[in-house]
């Protein structure tokens, strides 16, 4: 290309009015042939837009009414939050910029909910101002980890939407009937579409429960049903490939406690996804996930546990694996991983079922207010945000 013409199609491109300048490169995702689970994935699909329930990521109506405040008095559900960014890049990975993001998205989720709860409208007010901020101004999202900035801070990010959306009249800013350049322009371009190749173990099931909540914001079928599909039915990330079928060790057991208890949360948030959309992902596998939970309670409240070395997750090499023994890395139960309540009220108070190990972990953690280390990881708030 000579100079004369770059500098025409330099010119053209700033003069577009355009948050996302450049449209990420689009890898297609690797099809799925055939089923490893024995499942019909496609009894869980969506048809057409308006099959979507609203609000219906982790959290209903019904849900939210059944919320109370005891979180009102956390740093993050103040109305006179302070906001960190917004940023035009972020990055994940050797170099990391995104805490500011971390924060601010925390404060958009919490807000939204406390709006919700005291129908103050301070709250409305601070959670409007993120969302329209960071989605009028975030340019890229980049770094060899970028997929779990984005199934991590985008999720909750989306969450503190759906809710204002559907449950507040919150309109966001851009939005046109031409294409926007606001919240959802950066939610197509910058999260889903760039979340759409997953990766494997716990990676490739952030990345599975994130492309959940953004469809059901964006009533995007295909989206939606591929990451159904893949969370029945990848080799590398479906929950058939996390847990083994018969004693529920996780596929990042011999790698550390840490991924392994995270991991069954997030698997747990995306099957909550589904259920608001009124799938029941929780029973597959003749209640896997339970298993799984069972297996990793079991262990971490110093219990002995059997382990298959031959059970672990793709690509294991990455991550120093695969391993011939269980990992006492991180081992023990502690509400700075805060997914017991979320098993417990599941499956043993929703469900009736018998988990003994989750229902000792559930008691042994305590109260599982906001995750203090890690503030990313997992919504937490266990005991009030998904409650029965």
């Amino acid at each position: 290309m000579s100079f004369a013409a770059w500098a025409i199609a330099m010119s053209w491109i700033s003069a577009c009015n355009a948050v996302v300048h450049d449209i990420p490169g689009l890898l297609a995702p690797i099809q799925q042939l055939g089923t490893q689970s024995g499942v019909d994935a496609t009894a869980y699909f969506k048809a057409k837009p308006g099959d979507f329930v609203h609000p219906g990521i982790w959290h209903t109506h019904e849900d939210l009414e059944r919320m109370r405040d005891v979180f009102s008095t956390d740093i993050y559900s103040q109305s006179n939050y302070t906001m960190q960014g917004p940023k035009a890049y972020l990055s994940r990975g050797a170099i990391s910029n995104y805490s500011s993001f971390t924060y601010d998205v925390r404060a958009a989720w919490q807000n939204s909910l406390m709006w919700y709860i005291t129908q103050d409208q301070a709250h409305w007010n601070l959670t409007s101002d993120i969302l329209n901020a960071w989605g009028s101004q975030l340019v890229d999202i980049v770094g060899t980890d970028r997929s779990l900035l984005i199934g991590l801070e985008g999720d909750l990010f989306v969450n503190a939407a759906e809710i204002m959306r559907w449950e507040g009249n919150w309109t966001e800013a851009g939005a046109a009937w031409y294409g926007g350049s606001g919240f959802s322009n950066q939610l197509y371009w910058l999260f889903s579409r760039q979340a759409a190749v997953i990766g494997q173990a716990n990676y490739g099931m952030i990345s599975i429960k994130s492309l959940l909540s953004f469809a059901v914001y964006l009533d995007d079928v295909d989206l939606y049903n591929y990451a159904i599909n893949a969370y029945i039915n990848d080799r590398c990330a479906s929950v058939f490939s996390l847990y083994h079928p018969s004693t529920g060790q996780s596929s990042e057991s011999g790698r550390d406690q840490g991924h392994s208890i995270s991991g069954i949360g997030w698997t747990a948030l995306a099957a909550k996804t589904a259920q608001s959309q009124g799938s029941d992902l929780f029973k597959l596998g003749d209640n896997l996930l339970l298993k799984g939970s069972e297996y990793s309670a079991k262990y971490n409240l110093n219990y002995t546990v059997k382990y298959d070395p031959s059970w672990f997750r793709c690509e294991a090499v990455l991550v120093d694996g695969p391993w011939a023994e269980i990992s006492e890395q991180g081992r023990g139960i502690s509400n700075q991983r805060p997914i017991w309540d979320m098993m417990y009220y599941e499956y043993v108070v929703k469900r009736g079922l018998h988990a003994p190990y989750t229902t000792q972990a559930s008691t042994a953690e305590g109260f599982e207010g906001r995750v203090f280390s890690n503030v990313d990881d997992l919504p937490s708030w266990g005991s009030l945000v998904f409650a029965y």
